[in-house]
C-alpha cells in the first residue's frame, strides 16, 4: 500500500562538546517531540512532517537546547520533499552490519561479501532503523536469542521494519507492526515485501490500534523512547499472553528505574537489560 507522500522539515544542529553525550542528549530530546535523524560526529540532522511543527516551535526547542549548552547557535531549518532515498542513505554512509554473526543487514545498493543466518535488505527512506543504533541492535540481539518458533509478536514504533521482519525470518507465526508516521509506514511496508515476508501486517496508527488484538501476543517489541514508553507499557500489556516478553528500548540508563516500575504496576517483572553508550534494551515478563 502507498500513502501521500509530504514534504517534510529537515532540521540541522551542531552538538558542542563532548560531542558523543551531547548528540545523544540532543536525540533523545528531539524524539520526544517526534523527530526522527541521524548523525555524522557532531552533526545532526532530524527530520518531522512538516504539517506537525511551526518554525516558531522549532526555534523554542533549539533555543532550550543552545541554552543548556548542547549544541551552538547555528542552525538551519530546510523544508524537503520528497527524493530518492536510497541516493541519499547511500550518500550518509548507511554500511552493512552485522549483528551477532547471525543478521546482516543491507540496502539493496549494498554490495557485501558478508554472509549471515539471517540477511534483511532495508531500504530506509526516512525511516528510524537502520540497526545501526545501538537501540536497534540490542533489540536484535535479544531476538536472535530467543526461539520464536510459533510465535505471534507486536511491534510497536516499527520504522523500517528490521525488528519485525527478523521475528519473521527467526520463525514466529504473526507479526503485527504499528507505526504513526506515514512514512515509516509506507517503507515499512516495502521493506516487508522486499524481504518476502507474508505473515507481518503494518497499520498506520498508535497504541489506540490495540484493541482487537488483546491477549494475543507471546512477544511485546517498542523501541520508541521514554515518554511514549511510559504513557503506553500499560496498553502493551493488554495485548500480552500470561507468561509472554516484553522487549523496551529507547531509553537510558536513567530512566531505567522509572521504565521498570511503570512495568511493575501492571504484573510485568525485570529479567534483565543490555546497555550500549548508556542505551538500554530490557527484558520483562508478564506474571
Amino acid at each position: 500500500m502507498s500513502t501521500s507522500l509530504i514534504n517534510y522539515i529537515e532540521l540541522t544542529l551542531t552538538a558542542c562538546e563532548p560531542v558523543d553525550q551531547n548528540v545523544d542528549i540532543i536525540s533523545a530530546y528531539l524524539s520526544e517531540f517526534g523527530f526522527e535523524g541521524s548523525a555524522e560526529d557532531e552533526l545532526i540532522k532530524a527530520y518531522l512532517p512538516e504539517d506537525q511543527i511551526t518554525e516558531e516551535e522549532i526555534k523554542i526547542l533549539v533555543d532550550e537546547l543552545i541554552a543548556k549548552g548542547l549544541c551552538y547557535e547555528e542552525y538551519k531549518i530546510d523544508i524537503i520533499k520528497p527524493k530518492n532515498w536510497n541516493e541519499e542513505w547511500e550518500k550518509n554512509y548507511f554500511q552493512p552490519i552485522l549483528i551477532g554473526n547471525q543478521c546482516l543487514i543491507k540496502s539493496s545498493f549494498h554490495k557485501t561479501d558478508l554472509k549471515a543466518k539471517y540477511e534483511i535488505i532495508i531500504d530506509p527512506k526516512m525511516s528510524f532503523g537502520t540497526g545501526h543504533h545501538e537501540t536497534t541492535s540490542m533489540m536484535a540481539e535479544y531476538l536472535l536469542e530467543m526461539d520464536l518458533t510459533d510465535k505471534t509478536v507486536l511491534d510497536m514504533g516499527t520504522g523500517t521494519g528490521i525488528l519485525g521482519i527478523l521475528t519473521s525470518m527467526i520463525g514466529c507465526r504473526k507479526v503485527v507492526g504499528i507505526d504513526n508516521d506515514s512514512w515509516c509506514y509506507e517503507n515499512a511496508q516495502e521493506n516487508i515485501e522486499r524481504n518476502n515476508i507474508t505473515n507481518f501486517e503494518m497499520i498506520l496508527g498508535d497504541a489506540g490500534m490495540l484493541k482487537p488484538h488483546l491477549g494475543e501476543f507471546d512477544l511485546v517489541i517498542a523501541n520508541i523512547n521514554r515518554h511514549i514508553l511510559l504513557t503506553d507499557i500499560k496498553y502493551y500489556v493488554k495485548t500480552m499472553k500470561p507468561g509472554a516478553t516484553m522487549l523496551l528500548s529507547g531509553f537510558y540508563l536513567d530512566d531505567l528505574p522509572e521504565i521498570e516500575a511503570e512495568c511493575a504496576k501492571h504484573g510485568l517483572v525485570f529479567q534483565n537489560k543490555k546497555m550500549k553508550k548508556n542505551w538500554i534494551c530490557a527484558k520483562f515478563i508478564l506474571k
